[in-house]
């Protein structure tokens, strides 16, 4: 219920904030990261990494040092989205190192849509959701052994442009850990994420 809450919440940030920005002059503003010639093109690739952390049973918490590689791929002309926004399908594969209540790793790869839109010439706002598959390395009570599971992110932040091709990035993360019922336990583990990293646009 939490998470639907929060999608919910971002759905509705993302949707109100577009006309604001678009009613704001950009004619003489190009950004790079949500200008679009073609209906379906490779469009950024991110490098992120942060901290993560989320409660287990017991006194235990899971603490986690994400890294991902995220390949964005602008999808908007294609869905009938205009103005100076951009929609995203991201392909983010990743390699987490879990340093807490033990030494492990989460490995998968996830896939999902960002939507991104300028706030001020150098400033835009993202509202992202994803999900896919993980291998979780370390024994839970709330998902027993080690093994299959599904990552499921949504989040949101901001992206500061430092050149034209090249921005930081910044954001939030809800992290949602659950093997789908494929096996019990499923009691799903969640963890709140900050995320950070590097953006190059084409």
């Amino acid at each position: 219920m939490h998470a639907r809450k929060v999608v919910v919440a971002l759905i509705f940030t993302c949707f109100s904030l577009s006309p604001l920005v678009a009613s704001a002059d950009s004619s003489t503003r190009v950004h790079a990261f949500t200008d679009r010639v073609e209906p379906f093109r490779f469009s950024e690739l991110s490098f992120s990494s942060g901290y993560a952390r989320g409660e287990l049973r017991g006194d235990d918490d899971l603490e986690v040092i994400p890294f991902s590689v995220r390949v964005g791929f602008d999808i908007s002309e294609f869905v009938g989205i205009s103005g100076p926004g951009a929609l995203q399908l991201g392909i983010e594969p990743f390699v987490n190192a879990i340093i807490a209540p033990e030494d492990g790793v989460e490995v998968g790869l996830n896939v999902g849509f960002r939507y991104i839109t300028p706030l001020t010439d150098e400033i835009s706002f993202f509202g992202e959701i994803s999900s896919g598959p993980a291998y979780f390395s370390i024994d839970t009570v709330e998902q027993g052994d080690d093994g299959f599971n599904f990552l499921s992110q949504i989040g949101a932040g901001f992206q500061f442009e430092l050149a034209h091709n090249l921005a930081f990035n910044a954001g939030y993360r809800f992290r949602h850990l659950s093997n789908a019922g494929f096996s019990d336990p499923n009691d799903g583990i969640n963890t709140n994420a900050f995320i950070t990293g590097i953006s190059f646009s084409y």
